[in-house]
């Protein structure tokens, strides 16, 4: 799954190996950005060095560190994945956000500063919402969205008052959570991974994939619970923009087996997205591109040369 380092690679190898313990992974170098009113915005990069540049938008309870899932099969096709941190998460600093369009700026000041006029969007899980918002913040410069197994909220129009409270009740819910996150971080995936379907439990069992995750969970807590609790309270409010306006084709991808990303996510995306396509995975689950996305890149590579 993870490539040898080459030339075109955007990998470092990854630090020696203490005797008796596993051969660490490859990792990709985390890097800032100074922002204009003085926070620090924390991103890696993956992939071909060279290739055309896709901003990977994490989920709500992951970092940046994810986008190495994606390595090998970014490298091969081509794609450069540029993968933010939100705020509070990983080494991005907190900012208070009243709405998923709120981190859309920043990751435009990044396509800025990396001299990018115009990238692929492609979000997992919570990530998804995020995707789609910058999509529709800037559409001049997102050629495609593509959605991995997407758990999203709904448009403003459709709110419901149960959602709200929901919303409300999770809120307090989740921070507490995420204060003791950091020192529980393998137990609460050994629960997780009861709750999945038999190819996401193989996933997991996968050595390479499951020391990945742990340090994924790590990382998005190494500031504290606040950013991920706030982006997980994100997940479920409703969007603060009109999804009907979204120009760039959008492809959602899904795991027919997924127990975590709900058909009903699938379906408010197809009913309220003007230019949306979706692609079932058969018998596979919510972390169905840890083994092989080559077709979804595949795709995101007929969609440029459209």
């Amino acid at each position: 799954m993870f490539a040898r380092f080459r030339d075109d690679s955007l990998y470092l190898p990854g630090p020696a190996a203490t005797p008796g313990t596993d051969a660490p992974l490859n990792q990709a170098p985390a890097r800032s950005l100074n922002l204009s009113d003085g926070r620090r915005l924390s991103w890696c990069e993956t992939g071909h060095r060279h290739g055309f540049p896709v901003i990977y938008f994490h989920s709500q309870a992951g970092s940046r560190l994810e986008a190495e899932l994606l390595h090998d099969a970014a490298l091969a096709a081509g794609f450069r994945i540029i993968a933010v941190d939100r705020p509070g998460i990983g080494g991005s600093d907190f900012k208070k956000m009243h709405g998923h369009s709120d981190f859309a700026p920043d990751v435009a000041a990044l396509l800025d500063h990396l001299d990018i006029d115009r990238a692929g969007a492609l979000g997992w899980d919570g990530g998804a919402t995020f995707a789609l918002a910058f999509s529709h913040r800037f559409p001049q410069r997102v050629a495609f969205a593509t959605l991995l197994a997407p758990v999203a909220g709904r448009p403003a129009a459709q709110r419901r008052l149960s959602l709200r409270l929901l919303s409300a009740v999770v809120s307090g819910f989740v921070y507490a959570r995420q204060r003791l996150r950091g020192s529980r971080i393998e137990q609460c995936l050994a629960r997780l991974r009861e709750s999945l379907c038999y190819a996401d439990r193989k996933q997991f069992d996968n050595p390479l994939i499951y020391r990945l995750l742990v340090r994924d969970a790590a990382e998005a807590v190494r500031q504290g619970g606040r950013g991920v609790a706030q982006d997980s309270v994100l997940s479920l409010a409703d969007w603060d923009f009109a999804p009907i306006a979204i120009t760039a084709p959008v492809d959602v991808w899904r795991g027919g087996a997924d127990t975590l990303s709900a058909i009903c996510h699938v379906r408010v995306l197809q009913e309220t997205l003007p230019n949306v396509t979706l692609h079932s995975v058969p018998g596979q689950g919510h972390f169905f591109f840890a083994g092989s996305s080559t077709d979804i890149f595949r795709h995101a590579r007929q969609l440029l040369k459209a």
